[in-house]
């Protein structure tokens, strides 16, 4: 995945922005309980998680994805947002982590995936 995205990553939203129909949608459904915690599957750059920290303040937010290099770009992404304290992400194979080895909780009350090739 690192190969794929090294180079990637850093044109990676503007080559999706005509891809993302639904997205705000799906991101207002979501409508996390009180306390409810949010995970992205394949959290790429941060775009979808950042949208969701200013649509779901009060969620604490999570996201996973097999490729380092996005990470690093999403992790940038958040601290220049101010949302390192509320994002936390993670380098983990959806097939297979475990919620309390990876962030220290039991489960999440919301999980999207909202991947566009």
């Amino acid at each position: 995945m690192d190969r794929i995205y090294r180079r990637q990553r850093h044109v990676y939203d503007l080559s999706r922005k005509y891809y993302l129909l639904g997205r705000d949608r799906l991101i207002e459904g979501l409508d996390p309980p009180g306390g409810g915690r949010v995970l992205e599957i394949g959290c790429g750059t941060a775009r979808n998680l950042i949208a969701v920290a200013h649509r779901h303040p009060a969620a604490p937010l999570f996201g996973i994805d097999l490729s380092r290099e996005m990470l690093d770009t999403a992790r940038r992404r958040v601290e220049r947002q101010g949302l390192a304290g509320r994002i936390r992400m993670a380098h983990a194979d959806a097939t297979r982590f475990d919620p309390a080895l990876l962030f220290g909780v039991p489960a999440f009350s919301r999980i999207f995936l909202y991947y566009n090739i």
